[in-house]
């Protein structure tokens, strides 16, 4: 896998950052939105963790948007973004 770009890899923490809020927001746990969205929480638990490289497909997101009741443009409306 290629290197990512620095710029790459500050958005990849941003939406890290963002899924994270929003989940403990909504008091949701990780167990309950993978199980949601048809994904194992072992596979979940990279999406939030900072110290983990593995970052998110676009598709996985909006599985994760829909699931929390909200849509992607929702989720990138955020100061994190700006």
């Amino acid at each position: 896998m290629a290197k990512l770009r620095e710029e790459d890899e500050i958005l990849k923490q941003k939406i890290k950052l963002r899924l994270l809020g929003l989940r403990e927001k909504q008091g949701d746990s990780k167990s309950g939105i993978s199980k949601n969205i048809d994904v194992d929480r072992q596979n979940f638990q990279p999406w939030e963790n900072i110290k983990s490289k593995r970052g998110i497909t676009i598709y996985s997101l909006n599985r994760i948007c829909k699931a929390l009741g909200i849509t992607l443009k929702e989720f990138f409306d955020d100061e994190l973004f700006r």
